[in-house]
């Protein structure tokens, strides 16, 4: 399953002023600029340079241009602001976010992050420091520092909780907060933490939103992309279905959210076995994205891998190479999708016999998902069971096992030691161990998978049964 579509933060209502104060009025406040600088020369003739109203009026000037794309025109107006303000003046807690947001906008995260620190000293606890904390988060994820943006939002989450009961506004950012926590740990690998954090974000939602709001919808979504990665497939299916119809009765059917959604719940469908409602939601995706596009892409890809299951090579590798063409171009966006396409595409190659174009594609693919995600996340030990797979195949043993290893290792810290990816690649790994002359490894390794599985599909499953046959083999 995809990530989830961030949901944006409420603004509205800040306790802060100059984090939103001129957001609202973005397009038509540039003509008031002269207003603005009229307005802070009379007060600064009037009452001096140090006067708080002086410095308010300049700090308003600042958010002005900051607002509207001339932050390197702000920063040293809000400077010369706080330079002239006392440092025990509560009005220096807005110039210090401003100067911030300014600073952030210039590019330049971490004498950002200084200047919001310093703000955190004036805020103190509640609904102000957490909207801080937030920017922080915001801040850190863009650089890079996942662990210090989780570290930020739980803190953030934390101050929502103290002091008085929230403003409107402020349950608004705290359920966005808990959504965005849970796409952070999601993307990290940690499933049951971000299923956590998502099930808060969507009660918080209903409660803020209501239910049939397309931002509570979002979330559910999200929330259904954790439960399938964990193995719940029909419960992410039934959240689907409730999101695509509120998402559907919101923007239409032709919409991007809506195609999105088609194409999750077609995701999940075939996780289940069920290939002509999957094939349904892929077409309804493909149809509303139209254009040659990279989101077009997203549905091709979802048909080729199905054509894939289904046995049709030709039909197969024809939509993956044209999805992958469409998704390259989106770049860092769309990496995710586009190393899911490759790997789809690897395993047709495979497939068809073509092992050494097979083995360069998953290698490509396993390179992306680590980078966007991270070595220990769970769509990396897929990428290394197929690359594996592919080795396997070739004969190179002993550049097969330490990769069926590691993705073991990672599959059974993420999912739990009972979740069927683990059986699975225990199968791999026995055929591995069996091929190498290890019987007792290969033994226990069918053992611990026909455990696995049964319970995951039934003791009946034709997968299990073939387990159970070459276990007898080896007796």
């Amino acid at each position: 399953m995809r990530k989830g579509t961030r949901l944006l933060a409420a603004c509205a209502g800040s306790v802060i002023a100059t984090l939103c104060a001129t957001e609202g009025t973005a397009e038509k406040g540039v003509p008031f600029e002269p207003l603005y600088r009229e307005a802070y020369e009379r007060q600064l003739r009037e009452s001096g340079p140090e006067h708080p109203d002086t410095i308010a009026s300049l700090v308003r000037l600042g958010a002005l241009l900051r607002a509207h794309g001339r932050a390197e025109a702000a920063e040293p107006l809000l400077r010369k602001a706080l330079q002239a303000q006392s440092p025990t003046d509560p009005a220096g807690l807005d110039t210090l976010v401003e100067l911030a947001e300014t600073l952030s906008a210039l590019g330049r995260g971490r004498e950002a992050e200084a200047f919001y620190n310093r703000a955190l000293e004036h805020a103190g606890s509640g609904a102000g420091s957490a909207r801080i904390l937030l920017r922080i988060a915001s801040l850190r994820e863009e650089g890079g520092d996942s662990g210090g943006a989780r570290q930020a939002f739980r803190e953030a989450l934390e101050h929502f909780e103290m002091g008085a009961p929230l403003a409107a506004d402020d349950q608004k950012a705290r359920a966005t907060a808990l959504n965005d926590l849970g796409l952070l740990l999601e993307a990290g690998g940690d499933l049951a933490a971000a299923e956590e954090a998502f099930r808060d974000s969507a009660g918080a939602h209903a409660d803020t939103y209501g239910d049939r709001h397309p931002a509570s919808a979002a979330v559910r979504a999200n929330l259904a992309s954790a439960l399938a990665a964990r193995g719940q497939a029909a419960d992410a299916a039934a959240l689907l279905e409730q999101s695509l119809a509120v998402i559907r009765a919101a923007y239409g059917s032709r919409h991007d959210d809506t195609a999105r959604l088609q194409n999750r719940l077609g995701e999940i469908h075939e996780v289940l076995g069920r290939l002509d409602e999957a094939e349904t939601h892929y077409l309804a995706a493909l149809a509303a994205w139209r254009d040659p596009s990279p989101s077009r892409g997203l549905a091709l890809a979802d048909l080729g891998r199905l054509a894939g299951v289904r046995g049709d090579s030709t039909a197969a590798e024809a939509a993956l190479a044209e999805a992958i063409r469409l998704l390259e171009p989106a770049g860092d966006a769309l990496a995710v999708d586009l190393a899911e396409a490759l790997d789809s595409y690897g395993s047709v190659l495979r497939e068809s016999g073509r092992l050494d174009e097979a083995e360069l594609i998953l290698s490509k693919a396993l390179a992306i998902r680590e980078q966007e995600l991270g070595a220990s996340h769970p769509d990396v030990a897929l990428s290394l069971v197929g690359l594996a797979g592919v080795l396997h195949v070739q004969g190179k043993l002993a550049q097969a096992g330490p990769l069926y290893r590691r993705a073991l290792d990672i599959q059974e810290r993420a999912l739990g030691p009972a979740h069927p990816d683990v059986g699975e690649t225990l199968y791999n790994l026995a055929h591995l161990w069996r091929a190498l002359g290890d019987s007792a490894a290969a033994r226990g390794a069918f053992e611990r998978s026909a455990e696995i599985l049964s319970v995951a599909y039934g003791p009946n499953d034709p997968f299990v049964a073939q387990i159970r046959a070459a276990l007898r083999a080896l007796r």
